[in-house]
């Protein structure tokens, strides 16, 4: 057997010591990415319970890439999704003081920039509360407080800015104030004349009715047994309770026609009572029956 050449032999030394280093630096790269990978996969867990989910979005990113560890793709790519789900986003529209729509705006969240400009698309926002901040270009800034919820997509905030765009003209038909709106007028009150007087005409007409029903039955009774020659007790009996009758039914109807006329003419609620009101009432007296009233 023929000796190696010394040019081969230094050759084959060469690429085996290449070889060698190569490996050893792929090793030393590996395990940084490892502590990369392991790092996001804890970061995005506490991110996420936080409600901060743009930042566990991109945790789980790096966490979710096929070079990192199975174990932890199996958990990050479903999270990621989850968390690409439940991220909120906005649409931000401006417009000046004559309506028309302006671009030049820049937005803050939370005194963060979210947006240089507008340009129509979506923004994506953490859910909870935020306050806005829409600065113009020319004009002064304007501040909203909003409450962003989990899962909301493409929410449009619309802002009005109190200063027109450079150059608009004025409006042509500025709109006029609108003049109040005159209170309704106040529905006057029922004075308590009037439920008086109405107590006072049903009791009158319920009077009517008993004594009414009582002499009507007790003259059947009689005309059946001894008329004409009933006893002049049972006669004037009979006599009083159509009295009785005749007296509630007029006092039924003078009450109920005093309730009528007093709440008809009564004053408005808003207006103080007038002095030296009329004051009107029933009576009974024998077998008469009307009102009395004071001026």
């Amino acid at each position: 057997m023929n000796p190696p050449c010394p040019a081969r032999a230094r050759l084959a030394l060469s690429l085996a010591a290449a070889a060698a280093l190569s490996l050893t630096g792929a090793r030393a790269d590996a395990a940084p990415h490892k502590q990369a990978c392991a790092d996001a996969y804890e970061r995005a867990q506490g991110l996420r319970h936080d409600g901060r989910l743009i930042e566990a979005r991109a945790a789980l990113v790096v966490c979710s890439q096929p070079s990192c560890p199975a174990a932890a793709v199996a958990d990050c790519g479903p999270w990621l999704a989850e968390v690409e789900q439940s991220l909120p986003s906005v649409v931000v529209a401006a417009r000046d003081a004559h309506g028309r729509e302006r671009l030049d705006v820049r937005v803050l969240v939370d005194g963060r920039p979210l947006a240089a400009a507008l340009d129509g698309k979506a923004l994506p926002v953490d859910p909870g509360p935020h306050t806005f901040r829409f600065e113009p270009a020319t004009g002064p800034a304007v501040e909203e407080r909003v409450l962003i919820r989990e899962g909301e997509k493409n929410r449009l905030l619309t802002v009005t800015l109190g200063a027109p765009s450079a150059g608009a003209p004025a409006s042509p038909h500025p709109l006029a104030p609108l003049a109040p709106r005159a209170a309704p007028p106040a529905e006057p009150s029922v004075p308590g004349l009037v439920w008086a007087s109405g107590a006072v005409g049903v009791a009158g007409l319920a009077v009517f009715a008993v004594a009414g029903a009582l002499s009507l039955s007790a003259e059947a009774d009689l005309r059946a047994t001894c008329a004409p020659r009933c006893a002049e007790g049972e006669v004037r009996a009979i006599r009083v309770q159509h009295a009785i009758a005749d007296v509630g039914l007029g006092v039924g109807v003078v009450a109920l026609g005093a309730a009528a006329w007093l709440y008809m003419t009564r004053p408005a609620a808003a207006q103080p009572p007038k002095a030296g009101a009329t004051a009107l009432w029933p009576f009974i007296a024998g077998n008469a029956a009307g009102v009395a009233g004071a001026f």
